[in-house]
């Protein structure tokens, strides 16, 4: 930006002489000063603007096709080593599954911000993932406002679900457990736009108990018309609680599994040939109200104890569904059968969370990760944007992020998730 565009911060200044005033900061990184020379009254003083720029390190910039001076870098915040542009790219990255250890690398390495041996000035790569891990506690609310949803979606349908991290785990004998134990879940609501699913609303849990989804149910405002889940307790109840009259239509998948698992155990436990016609079955039983009826028929005819029982429990919640269930031609795409849309949607947050697991101990700093994981899934995690939205922010704030970086650290040895 040229000098004579720049304006002193001073508002009894407004209207002095502005000019270059010299840099500060080492070789490649210097940013500009600027000196101020009252018209009348004040003496000249030296300032800096609000959101420093960096030198440039080309002559021309490839965004908007023009020539550039050196002091026409990127923007960024007061006394921060890294521009406002590099940290949007950090964020962007982690959204798309990146580690905290790899974003941080690349981006010192793009920012050329390198650590050396202070006695013999041997480069030092740093693998910590720290520098990104603030970042995110710091900007990824301010870069997800513009996109969080203000409201649950009050047309289409609500799909509920909840993806559970497991980990290695002992019993009290020191045995270990085969299938481990919950470290936490990840709460899911995926809603409608314009016909297709998008992420409403991730977080973090660390059980998923009737008071976890009540949590959860009420973290937005508003009253779905038509919710599509499975047949978990805490959620159903939850469910029941906040949203009586919402319609609820539970996964036909979900029944369907849970048939064919009970099918293949009393088949192991009672080998007969009519438990093994049924479980093959089992798979069209609740596809339609005559393959149903069918299935009824011949599950009774077998007297199984188990299956009679799963009927009487399940056979009201599937006669209903039925009996208020739209043609295949004429439901739309926003009122479907199963969560199937869901686990689609949500696959990139098991694909970005299982491999750390382990590490993911602090459930609000886990929450803002969900948040850049949303914006990914959603197709709104742009980079340009994000920049604008963080320099913004800055500007707001005298220059520098609102809160203050690891203000959300857990008391030693007690993490809030685990």
């Amino acid at each position: 930006m040229s000098a004579t565009r720049v304006r002193c911060p001073r508002p009894e200044h407004a209207g002095s002489r502005v000019k270059l005033d010299g840099t500060y900061g080492r070789v490649g990184h210097r940013r500009q000063r600027y000196k101020c020379t009252p018209r009348v009254g004040s003496k000249a003083h030296v300032f800096t603007e609000l959101l420093p720029r960096e030198e440039s390190w080309q002559s021309c910039c490839e965004h908007c096709e023009r020539q550039v001076e050196r002091r026409e870098g990127p923007k960024a915040p007061r006394h921060y080593q890294f521009v406002a542009r590099g940290i949007a790219e950090a964020l962007q990255a982690v959204g798309a599954g990146s580690s905290y250890m790899r974003a941080s690398r690349v981006t010192r390495d793009r920012a050329r911000r390198f650590r050396f041996d202070a006695e013999t000035g041997e480069l030092r790569e740093s693998d910590h993932g720290q520098l990104v891990a603030d970042w995110v506690e710091l900007f990824a609310p301010v870069i997800f406002e513009p996109s969080r949803p203000s409201a649950w979606p009050a047309e289409g349908s609500l799909l509920l679900d909840h993806l559970p991290f497991r980990v290695r785990a002992l019993d009290a004998a020191g045995r270990r457990i085969p299938a481990g134990r919950v470290a936490f879940d990840v709460f899911c609501g995926v809603g409608y736009r314009a016909g297709k699913p998008r992420l409403w609303l991730a977080q973090a849990f660390v059980s998923a108990h009737l008071a976890d989804w009540s949590a959860f149910l009420e973290a937005l405002p508003g009253e779905p018309r038509r919710i599509v889940c499975d047949a978990h307790g805490g959620m159903l109840q939850a469910i029941e609680a906040r949203w009586p009259h919402t319609e609820l239509h539970q996964c036909e998948w979900h029944l369907q599994h849970a048939l064919e698992r009970l099918l293949a155990k009393e088949a192991r436990n009672n080998p007969s040939a009519e438990l093994q016609e049924l479980g093959s079955r089992a798979k069209r039983a609740v596809a339609g109200p005559s393959l149903w009826k069918q299935f009824v028929r011949e599950a009774r005819a077998a007297e199984n104890e188990s299956l009679d029982r799963w009927i009487a429990v399940n056979a009201a919640t599937i006669e209903a569904q039925f009996a208020r269930r739209e043609p295949a031609s004429r439901r739309p795409p926003d009122m479907p059968l199963t969560t199937a849309a869901l686990e689609q949607v949500t696959r990139p947050i098991a694909a970005a969370l299982y491999p750390r697991r382990y590490a993911l101990k602090n459930r609000e700093r886990l929450n803002r990760l969900l948040m850049l994981l949303q914006l990914h899934i959603n197709g709104d995690d742009d980079v340009q944007a994000y920049a604008r939205t963080i320099r913004t922010h800055l500007e707001s704030n005298g220059g520098r992020p609102l809160g203050h970086r690891r203000a959300l650290a857990d008391p030693a040895s007690s993490p809030s998730l685990r």
